[in-house]
């Protein structure tokens, strides 16, 4: 049945509270927003509980008590060309959507007794990000898009991230040469207090800059202004060796089906 969207969120957030990684593979602050867009199902059978929602022809968020039986029903599944879903649900599906690609995701989650040991930096230093200056929303957007990593990214879009739920201006960093001021590197995150969760979002260095220890450096400065008030600190995407000798653990397992 259709349920009321804020008290499905409600129940949402005490699922997140308990299991974040088993809960959602991106930040609580994104997942709710995809919730705010969608409508929302609860199943109440007996021993089976289950909610999802459908954000048009996406199913953006499931979760039930079982694994023995996918409580979409057939005819709103039939309509569906991307899902996400935790492993544990994922072979309850894998056949029925044989032309669409199904990918691993795994969210990375911070070890809080994890012992930062980073390299001296001589060249660079981390700065705060000058909310007042053009030239610094111009120039993350200039290095972000110059990382090929297939990101094409303008000041005004940077710009547009200061509206967002988990804004906090202390979690904007860049890295620069400390003789000429050169920006050459980017850290952008954000904080979502109602969750004490951060979401390390945007880290990119230049090019010709990487390979120093920069990004390190970025995500330990990021880690230590957010550590005091995070109960969470959360990344999303592919659990690569660069994050996890930055102190970050492997998550549940996803799929990305679409």
């Amino acid at each position: 049945m259709v349920i009321d969207k804020q008290a499905f969120i409600e129940q949402v957030q005490a699922l997140y509270r308990r299991n974040p990684g088993a809960t959602a593979n991106i930040a609580y602050h994104k997942l709710e927003g995809l919730l705010q867009q969608s409508v929302t199902y609860q199943v109440d059978a007996g021993d089976t509980q289950g909610l999802y929602a459908l954000r048009q022809n996406q199913l953006v968020f499931y979760w039930s008590n079982q694994t023995e039986r996918f409580l979409v029903p057939p005819e709103q599944l039939a309509r569906l060309s991307f899902l996400v879903l935790h492993g544990d649900y994922y072979h309850l599906v894998a056949d029925v959507f044989p032309n669409l690609a199904a990918k691993e995701n795994y969210p990375l989650f911070y070890d809080f007794a994890f012992q930062q040991s980073l390299p001296a930096c001589e060249l660079c230093e981390v700065t705060d990000f000058d909310f007042a200056a053009a030239s610094d929303y111009s120039t993350a957007a200039q290095i972000i898009t110059g990382t090929n990593t297939g990101y094409t990214v303008t000041p005004e879009r940077v710009r547009s991230w200061l509206d967002d739920r988990a804004f906090d201006p202390t979690l904007w960093l860049l890295v620069r040469e400390r003789q000429t001021g050169q920006a050459v590197g980017v850290g952008i995150s954000g904080y979502y207090a109602p969750m004490q969760e951060a979401d390390l979002d945007w880290f990119f260095v230049d090019p010709a800059y990487q390979g120093r220890g920069i990004g390190r450096m970025l995500i330990a400065a990021t880690v230590a202004r957010c550590s005091p008030k995070a109960h969470t600190i959360r990344l999303s995407g592919i659990a690569d060796g660069f994050y996890q000798k930055c102190g970050f653990k492997r998550g549940d397992k996803w799929f990305i089906i679409g």
